[in-house]
């Protein structure tokens, strides 16, 4: 297995630690940097695009067919409830954070008739009751589609979602689409087995490429529903299931951006992909142990499941976050803020894709011990 290579740290963020978009990887810096021409006429983008789309769909253990579209991740969020989902349509919304319940306001927006259970931003599905909550959801709401996130980055959780796929299937509910735009390539995901109709990604998290690329696993489920809906949007997914007969997608294409995700692809199944899910959870612990040693807060409460891809902190007290951000930018820590309720309380040391190296951890716990003096 190649051990990760890690580029030099750029001059701007010394110890780069943001949740995202994140430090480049060198293949993926490699890959931009040349030339291509029209993904419309040359013959040569179509078999990238295919061979990136199913190693991709490794990443996510699926079968199903894998869409490479040009947009930042919200793209795959919009685009995905736009082609599933019509007016008056019963949609059932799990959020553990502000993207969970975020999904909740884009499916009302569009009319549709939502369920939102909304559990605690500290926790994670299985806490408590919540699954006979979600479960009760779900008989009383007979919705055609459930979300959930995997990854909550403003909260630093990771949801388990078997017990959900399981439901989701014994209960009869056509989709299941799962936001996983910062665990893809950082954490493991098994679409087969957790029964996800849909998963939902973005380039610039975990696969450590710029923020240009969604990406969208669609099951024959799926294809069916967005058949139905005929929705025709720019970020429709619909027309992109008969681009290898067209022998062309339905607006020009992101050469630069379909080759970055192939090298990120590459960079992760030649490191081995248990091998990156174990370095990610390595770091992860290490990072939440240096802040532990250093009294520092960890957002999520005890039993929940916290993300190997990115940790929540609490901001020190007696520090405001614009004081305590200067602090850390003044030792060359970048960091992240939060939102929601968790504004100006929690910060976030994003340790997933290249930023998922135990020395970068320890230089950001440095800087961290050095502020708090």
């Amino acid at each position: 297995m190649r051990k990760p290579v890690f580029p030099p740290t750029p001059k701007y963020a010394p110890i780069p630690m943001v949740a995202g978009p994140v430090t480049l990887h060198p293949a993926v810096i490699g890959a931009i940097a040349k030339d291509y021409g029209s993904g419309q006429i040359e013959p040569d983008f179509l078999p990238l695009y295919k061979e990136t789309a199913g190693k991709l769909a490794k990443l996510m253990y699926t079968d199903d067919d894998v869409v490479l579209m040009t947009g930042e991740g919200m793209l795959a969020l919009w685009g995905t409830l736009k082609s599933c989902l019509k007016p008056g349509d019963a949609v059932l919304t799990v959020g553990t954070g502000v993207f969970g319940d975020g999904m909740a306001d884009m499916a009302e927006s569009m009319g549709c008739k939502v369920t939102k259970v909304s559990l605690p931003y500290d926790s994670t599905i299985g806490n408590g009751d919540s699954l006979e909550t979600i479960e009760a959801a779900i008989r009383a709401s007979r919705p055609v589609m459930i979300t959930a996130v995997h990854c909550e980055t403003p909260s630093g959780t990771l949801n388990p979602l078997g017990e959900l796929g399981e439901m989701k299937k014994r209960l009869g509910v056509p989709l299941l689409c799962v936001d996983a735009v910062a665990s893809l390539g950082g954490a493991y995901i098994d679409a087969r087995a957790w029964n996800i109709d849909i998963v939902m990604a973005g380039s610039q998290k975990c696969l450590s490429a710029p923020p240009s690329m969604s990406i969208v696993s669609v099951s024959p489920t799926a294809w069916d529903i967005m058949k139905r809906v005929n929705y025709q949007g720019y970020d429709a997914i619909l027309p992109f299931r008969t681009i290898y007969a067209d022998g062309r997608c339905p607006y020009t294409p992101n050469w630069h951006g379909v080759a970055a995700l192939n090298a990120a692809a590459d960079a992760i199944l030649e490191e081995g992909m248990e091998e990156v899910f174990t370095r990610h959870d390595v770091v992860a612990r290490e990072c939440r142990e240096g802040l532990a040693r250093l009294g520092v807060g960890i957002f999520p409460r005890p039993g929940a499941v916290s993300a190997p891809t990115v940790t929540a902190a609490m901001v020190p007290e007696g520090r405001t976050w614009p004081e305590w951000r200067q602090a850390l930018r003044d030792r060359g820590l970048i960091v992240s803020g939060s939102f929601g309720p968790m504004a100006g309380k929690v910060f976030r040391l994003g340790h997933m894709g290249m930023q998922a190296d135990s020395g970068l951890v320890r230089q950001a716990l440095e800087a961290i011990e050095d502020a708090l003096r």
